[in-house]
């Protein structure tokens, strides 16, 4: 059975994720900052193919402890979800110097914390696979088709970073066999996307499921939309 890890699993396209692969008949380890408060994610814990582990990524001690309890378990597959988006002080003249540093602080350091943490546990899988969840507003080139989504210096600039993180690192493990890859999922109708947005969260993960069914080597370093087709970084 595959195993797969998904870090801010208690909601949005992170529980979707969940969902879509233990129904695959996957083995999934779902995390949260506090799981349990998700009852949704309590429901599909009754499955006995998912597990709940707390996990907060910003915490060094959090991090440390998920590795204690997994004890060198293969993940074939790493979800980097964990994001937040700061929606106050996105102005110039009113930016909300705090929520930015929390911003990079889950969305990069939080990542890549997670990702070099747990990296010997993919290197021992099968598919060796670690996905990070971008976002096209982190494209530079496209920013002035995406800026009408509004300026979010804090979350646009984190994601910028995420994905200069992911591509050192995909070139860093690309020797032993490690798979890097960045999604753009899509203006997803979740609480960050809210409700007018053009996707389900089922339609964006099971885009990006299926770009996933490829040979992960020939993903490795790329910048894909759900759909596969390739973003500018």
């Amino acid at each position: 059975m595959s195993r797969v890890l998904i870090t801010g699993a208690n909601r949005g396209l992170g529980l979707e994720f969940a969902r879509q692969y233990s129904a695959d008949g996957w083995e999934v380890i779902a995390t949260a900052r506090n799981p349990k408060q998700s009852k949704e994610l309590e429901r599909l814990a009754k499955s006995k193919s998912v597990s709940l582990e707390a996990l907060d990524v910003a915490s060094d001690d959090s991090v440390k402890h998920l590795v204690e309890v997994l004890s060198g378990r293969p993940l074939d597959l790493l979800i980097l979800n964990s994001a937040i988006f700061t929606r106050e002080g996105n102005k110039l003249g009113e930016l909300n110097f705090a929520g930015w540093r929390d911003s990079f602080e889950t969305n990069v350091l939080g990542a890549m914390r997670v990702a070099q943490a747990l990296i010997e546990n993919v290197a021992a899988s099968k598919r060796k696979q670690i996905v990070a969840i971008s976002t096209g507003m982190g494209s530079l080139e496209t920013l002035g088709t995406t800026i009408g989504f509004g300026s979010a210096y804090q979350y646009r600039t984190s994601k910028v970073a995420l994905n200069m993180a992911m591509l050192i690192l995909a070139k860093e493990v690309e020797r032993r066999g490690i798979s890097v890859l960045v999604f753009s999922p899509g203006w997803v109708q979740t609480d960050m996307g809210g409700p007018n947005a053009e996707l389900t969260p089922e339609e964006s993960i099971a885009g990006m499921r299926k770009v996933l069914e490829g040979e992960p080597m020939e993903l490795t370093g790329k910048f894909l939309s759900y759909d596969g087709s390739t973003w500018p970084w």
